[in-house]
């Protein structure tokens, strides 16, 4: 029997963050309830000094740990209020959601959890969420929320990516503004695909984890789905002999609080051959958190400043004692040339790595190509040319050859961050060009090199960051640390700011029977929604064409430049409706003139009845042949003679413009057998002699009156 361990399985990056920061720190130690969902692991920490407790009562020890899972900040308030040490452990993702929930709560969001209303970390999330979030876990609790115009949804770290794409797509039928962050760890999806996988390549799957764990019971459920038996054990010794019978193969995958050696130990009882069980051990092997969350910022801007000289505390580079000394001489004979001082300067050479620059000394100053600028460059040229007059900062008086050694990259830093913190202070925009593109966002250069995360470069998700280098882009600075050397910018804030601005103004211009330009944004079954300028319109699919539309995508496509009218406006409920098809006329307004009684046309037969067949002549114009109209012979079923779709001729009998409704006949074309390709454009109306349509009763029915001359 073969044992097949999955490719993702056991402790995940921040469960074993949380294991490792309750492993190191000074004992004893009091964890706000169970580090893990297993309680093997729990008992193993107790033992070494990790004692779990139910709340903060019952903290009687200097130190306090938050587990993975995350706590409500009020939980935090008490243990700092009490003067505990707070070791957080709290998951990079669950901390991540915590903030966003605050976020749009503060922005005037109802904020939706799916998830488990029991599970610690939905608990915790509805801390930071605000007053009104709820907590829904199924489609059907979506489905009976009430509607409301600003919704935004988060998602347990733990759930299935299949239950996000339920309750969002049944979310947006009874919501206006819905925003939508998948919260769910990287680690958890590739654990459950990777379960998924496995589970369809094996006989009999084995799911090892806490029978309280979330994540493991959604691996069970998961993995159950593809018709394999699954078993859910805790402990190697549950494993049951009469499961594998006939088995060939056995997988074997672990929830996220399942630690390495309980999945070495359910493989070594599965496997009989030692190799095999070397192999399986190779493969539970704790992967690296390949998926952790993006990078945090301060590390990113640090490492784009890689290669410069450590700064002292004053962010600029320390001097040896013996530069000092030389220095103090130097300022002795030449006091304008300070070191640190900011002084102009005009360039008068330039060579392969360094720049000479004449600042009024006895000789030129000299710049490194590495001072020259933040950016990466094989040529001074690039930067500066002659005869450009300058700012430069004094790094040190005078050279071994007598020349002042200077930086402009510093003195365009210096100055850059002056403007960085005024325009922080005021709130004001700045601009900055892409540099490059780096691990969870861009690099900007703003003066000195900021940072753009990529949830914050546009509204809504970047799949390419790699399209925005060499773009300068409007920017606001939303978080900045002189000392930490960490600028951190925001577009999206400017253009949240921009659009609800031009939503207040769309909605305060609104007016029905108004014609306006408008974005296809989105297409459903239903219609197409139409940005009309911050505000969503809902154009219905009855209301695109005066012809028939099976769906919206067969006329429009998202990012559609298109005009429509207004034909509803409700304010309270943000729900504005458009139409299309108004902007042209009615076919049926001029049918009667194009369409003479006599005339014969192609049609498409668009739908069948027991009793005859609807035929379209031009879209927006159909009309009824009827049954006895079909052929020359009776005609029992229209299935006999037509199909949906099927191109035919046909022959006017009758056009009632009011009740738009047309009577045609294929009986009677067929007979004159002279169809036209085309409708015609302009057909004067012929002379009636007899009756007031020109209709005889022999045209509709004369099949009938054959049928009972012969019968008689």
């Amino acid at each position: 029997m073969e044992v097949i361990v999955a490719e993702h399985a056991g402790f995940c990056y921040g469960v074993k963050r949380a294991a490792d920061k309750a492993t190191n720190a000074s004992k004893p130690v009091a964890s706000l309830g169970s580090l893990v969902h297993n309680q093997h692991v729990v008992d193993k920490l107790t033992k070494e000094g990790v004692y779990p407790v139910k709340s903060m009562d019952e903290v009687d020890c200097e130190r306090v740990l938050i587990r993975s899972h995350g706590v409500p900040p009020n939980i935090l308030s008490i243990a700092r209020e009490k003067g505990l040490e707070i070791i957080d452990a709290t998951c990079p993702y669950v901390a991540r959601a915590q903030k966003l929930a605050q976020k749009l709560s503060n922005d005037g969001y109802q904020v939706i959890i799916i998830g488990e209303a029991d599970h610690p970390e939905v608990k915790g999330l509805l801390g930071w969420a605000g007053p009104n979030a709820i907590v829904i876990s199924n489609k059907k609790m979506a489905m009976e929320l009430p509607f409301n115009s600003r919704r935004a949804v988060l998602v347990q770290t733990t759930q299935p990516e299949s239950l996000l794409a339920e309750v969002v797509g049944t979310l947006c039928l009874n919501t206006y503004n819905l925003v939508i962050h998948n919260t769910i760890c990287q680690a958890t999806r590739q654990r459950q695909e990777a379960a998924i996988n496995l589970a369809r390549q094996v006989d009999v799957m084995v799911v090892v984890g806490g029978k309280n764990s979330a994540n493991t019971r959604h691996l069970v459920e998961l993995c159950r789905t593809t018709g394999k038996p699954t078993y859910h054990i805790e402990r190697a010794e549950e494993l049951c002999d009469q499961w594998f019978i006939n088995a060939q193969r056995v997988g074997v995958t672990a929830g996220a609080s399942t630690p390495a050696w309980i999945i070495e130990e359910v493989v070594a009882m599965l496997s009989e051959q030692e190799k095999a069980m070397v192999d399986e051990k190779e493969q539970v092997e704790m992967p690296e958190a390949a998926n952790e969350q993006e990078a945090e910022t301060n590390e990113v801007t640090a490492e784009a400043e890689g290669g410069v000289e450590a700064p002292a505390a004053n962010g600029e580079p320390q001097a040896t004692g013996q530069e000092q000394s030389e220095m103090q001489e130097m300022t002795t004979t030449m006091p304008e040339l300070r070191r640190g001082s900011i002084i102009a300067g005009k360039v008068v050479q330039i060579n392969d790595n360094e720049v000479l620059v004449d600042v009024g000394g006895k000789s030129e100053g000299v710049i490194s190509l590495t001072e020259l600028t933040h950016r990466n460059i094989n040529d001074p040229h690039e930067v500066v040319s002659v005869g450009d007059n300058i700012d430069v900062m004094v790094l040190r008086p005078e050279n071994e050859e007598g020349h002042p050694v200077l930086s402009k990259r510093r003195a365009d830093r210096r100055v850059a961050w002056q403007n960085l913190e005024e325009k922080f202070a005021k709130d004001e925009e700045i601009q900055g060009e892409v540099m490059e593109v780096v691990k969870g966002g861009l690099l900007v250069d703003v003066g000195v090199r900021g940072f753009v995360p990529a949830s914050l470069v546009e509204r809504g998700y970047v799949e390419d960051l790699s399209t925005y280098v060499g773009k300068t882009l409007r920017l606001k600075v939303i978080e900045l640390d002189r000392g930490k050397n960490k600028i951190v910018l925001s577009r999206k804030a400017i253009l949240d700011k921009e659009y609800e601005e031009q939503r207040e103004a769309t909605w305060n211009e609104l007016e029905v029977g108004q014609v306006r330009k408008g974005i296809v944004r989105r297409l459903t079954n239903f219609g197409a929604f139409v940005d009309l300028g911050g505000v969503d319109g809902l154009l219905h699919v009855s209301e695109i064409s005066w012809g028939r539309v099976e769906h919206p995508k067969d006329v429009l496509s998202e990012g559609e430049e298109i005009e429509v009218k207004v034909l509803g406006i409700n304010r309270e409920e943000g729900k504005v409706s458009l139409g299309l098809k108004q902007l042209i006329s009615n076919p049926w307004n001029t049918a009667a003139e194009r369409y003479p009684i006599g005339t014969v046309v192609e049609g498409k037969v668009l739908r069948i009845a027991p009793f005859g067949a609807f035929v379209e002549v031009e879209p927006g114009i159909e009309g009824l042949v009827h049954i006895s109209q079909m052929a020359n012979k009776h005609v029992e079923k229209p299935e006999d003679v037509v199909s949906i779709g099927d191109t035919v001729p046909v022959k006017v009998l009758g056009v009632d413009q009011d009740a738009q409704r047309m009577s045609l006949s294929m009986r009677q074309a067929n007979n004159e057998n002279k169809p036209k390709k085309a409708a015609p454009k302009q057909v004067e109306k012929p002379q009636v002699t007899t009756g007031e349509s020109g209709v005889k009763l022999g045209d509709l029915f004369g099949d009938l009156f054959e049928e009972n001359k012969g019968e008689n």
